[in-house]
């Protein structure tokens, strides 16, 4: 329809044309913002989900290896006590008295455990009882009747003791006449609270819990940080179905997003089977602290595609009045050119549109990300922007030959910024002709410097800022790799604080923890550069010694070590206290050649170190 008010209809139809082209033209920008920002959106989840299932695997990693050297060291403890008794005459009060000597030194080992007992053939509690208690039968229990028929390590389903009447699982092992015949078992409980004290000291975010579930899925111990340590659902079996899904998908190790069973809460959960059993444990971590980030994210990429959205329809109006106005279709085109500049050159999203490689056009947005004058980019070749020759050729060999296929190329590399140094950019190009392109480049350094501070949690001792167990065996197994090539021996050796119980008793676990730390510094302080100190949890640590020539040389160090950490340290409020350490060494490949195994032998030197006196070195033999 012809507006009376203009006086000629050769005009009006060009402002009709162009208000549709307006319309048509808008809808297609906010089509392109919508899709834009949709697909950051999804990119930025999705990096989050991925950031939130690595931080979840790596914590199930590593107190799944945990708990199973835990478990391994409980069996050790109970193989020690059979071949013990193995040897003895029960039936004599020597023979009693040494056996209940025997459970006691093994005891002393093994602080996360009650008591160590035995039952005879018949299943009845026969040494390692309290005081006065009355006589406990334990024959229809699962492990005592796995026992009867397996030899080796039994663990049992989640029961409440008889005894103490607390939660948990029980270890055990066979006992064996000298003709090999069935004498009865020999077991340990560790209960569910020693598990919580443990999932308490994992860094679980605002909404995270951690459980371990038996072979049958039945709950062994769960902690929460909202709603804390759960003895309710003990022994039962209530998961979801995604986790049943996933299990049957991988029953080893696997993640999953899905809300809790237990609570509601919906979680990134990564599980893993605690090596040497059919235990898993399930670390949970909340959505709500991963994607609080992306959440206000959107929320403010939504506020600005509102803003946009109504800046280009007030633009478009603001348009069309002008030139309804004033007629002229060089002004009309001229203002939508500009609005496509001010959307084109923007602060955020660096662009530039390169021939043959060489910058024809860059926005404001491109000279702020890499630190350049306005002038100077124009004209300039693309290398300019690159680390080295290498990165600018393997780009130019996988982007060209894609942008001519499918016409989209996208990647996520490092740069180079005028000043030298290098930014991580999310590269973005879409050919424009055969040898025309268009570059679009987000600064992205920030969230990878946030991705890097992930892993380095996962690989360190928040306390101590030592590597922990999985950084200790990653560098083991290169430095043995190393020394085997160079033909030199490594040595592994295992610490263990003597006293450092008391200390925590007398003073309290933040005088523990400052022990700890003066420990941590002083062993740094008695090693090279080359060699390695890591904290294996409590009072533990290990040290691998690399490029050494013989024992005598370790022995040195270790004397060393030894007596940096008998010094007195002073605490902050003014207390002296004092501790040793005892400490066990295997060298390689004189007591093996695999990082495993040097481990281990320095943990049974170790202990062979406390049972002499404590205070000493002892190198492992067989």
């Amino acid at each position: 329809m012809t507006d009376p008010s203009l006086p000629d209809r050769s005009i009006a139809l060009p402002l009709r044309r162009l208000a549709l082209a307006l319309v048509a033209g808008n809808a297609v920008v906010i089509l392109v913002l919508v899709l834009a920002a949709g697909v950051a959106l999804q990119a930025g989840r999705e990096s989050e989900e991925a950031r939130a299932r690595e931080s979840a695997e790596n914590l199930a990693n590593s107190l799944a290896i945990e708990l199973g050297a835990e478990l391994k060291q409980l069996d050790n403890a109970l193989a020690t006590v059979a071949l013990r008794v193995r040897a003895l005459d029960a039936t004599h009060a020597d023979g009693r008295a040494e056996i209940e000597q025997s459970l006691a030194e093994q005891r002393s080992l093994l602080p996360q455990v009650d008591s160590i007992r035995i039952a005879d053939e018949p299943g009845i509690v026969s040494f390692g009882l309290p005081a006065g208690t009355a006589a406990v039968s334990i024959a229809d229990r699962d492990y005592f009747l796995e026992a009867k028929s397996h030899e080796g390590m039994v663990v049992s389903e989640p029961v409440q003791s008889r005894i103490s009447r607390k939660w948990g699982i029980a270890v055990a092992r066979r006992l064996r006449r000298a003709d090999g015949s069935f004498a009865g078992v020999v077991y340990t409980s560790l209960p569910s609270e020693h598990f919580i004290d443990r999932f308490k000291r994992i860094g679980l975010g605002s909404a995270g819990a951690v459980s371990l579930r038996s072979g049958g899925l039945k709950l062994i111990a769960r902690y929460s940080v909202i709603d804390g340590a759960q003895e309710k659902n003990l022994g039962t079996v209530v998961v979801s179905s995604e986790m049943m899904r996933r299990l049957a998908a991988d029953p080893e190790r696997g993640s999953y997003l899905t809300p809790t069973a237990l609570d509601g809460i919906e979680r990134y959960t990564a599980y893993q089977r605690i090596p040497g059993s059919s235990f898993r444990v399930f670390v949970g971590l909340g959505t709500s602290d991963f994607l609080a980030g992306w959440r206000r994210e959107a929320g403010q990429m939504a506020a600005l595609l509102a803003i946009a959205i109504a800046t280009i329809a007030g633009f478009s109006a603001l348009l069309f009045a002008q030139q309804r106005r004033q007629v002229i279709a060089r002004r009309e085109i001229a203002r939508l050119a500009q609005e496509q500049s001010v959307m084109l050159d923007n602060e955020v999203v660096g662009m530039v549109k390169l021939k043959d490689r060489v910058a024809l056009w860059k926005n404001r947005a491109l000279d702020r990300i890499f630190g350049y004058e306005p002038h100077e980019l124009v004209g300039a070749p693309a290398r300019l922007l690159y680390l080295d020759d290498d990165s600018f050729d393997d780009i130019g060999r996988r982007a060209y030959p894609m942008l001519q296929a499918r016409g989209r190329f996208r990647a996520q590399l490092r740069m180079r910024h005028k000043q030298g140094h290098a930014i991580w950019i999310d590269l973005s190009g879409a050919a424009v002709s055969a040898d025309e392109s268009l570059w679009s480049m987000t600064d992205i350094t920030a969230l990878k410097d946030s991705e890097a501070h992930a892993r380095h949690l996962a690989l360190h001792d928040p306390l101590t800022g030592l590597p922990n167990r999985m950084l200790f065996a990653e560098r083991l197994l290169y430095i043995l790799a190393d020394a085997q090539r160079r033909r030199q021996l490594t040595a592994v050796s295992w610490l263990d604080l003597d006293g450092f119980k008391a200390v925590n008793d007398a003073h309290g676990h933040d005088a523990g923890d400052a022990v700890l730390r003066e420990v941590a510094k002083r062993l740094l302080g008695c090693i090279r550069t080359n060699d390695v100190v890591a904290r294996f949890g409590g009072d533990e640590f290990a040290l691998i010694l690399s490029n050494i020539q013989d024992a005598r040389e370790v022995e040195r160090v270790l004397q060393r070590v030894l007596q940096a950490i008998e010094l007195p340290i002073h605490l902050a409020r003014g207390e002296v206290v004092t501790v040793g350490a005892s400490i066990g060494v295997a060298i390689g490949p004189e007591h093996g050649d695999d990082g495993d195994a040097l481990t281990a032998r320095a943990d049974q030197a170790m202990y062979v170190a406390k049972r002499a006196g404590k205070h000493r070195v002892v190198l492992w033999s067989p």
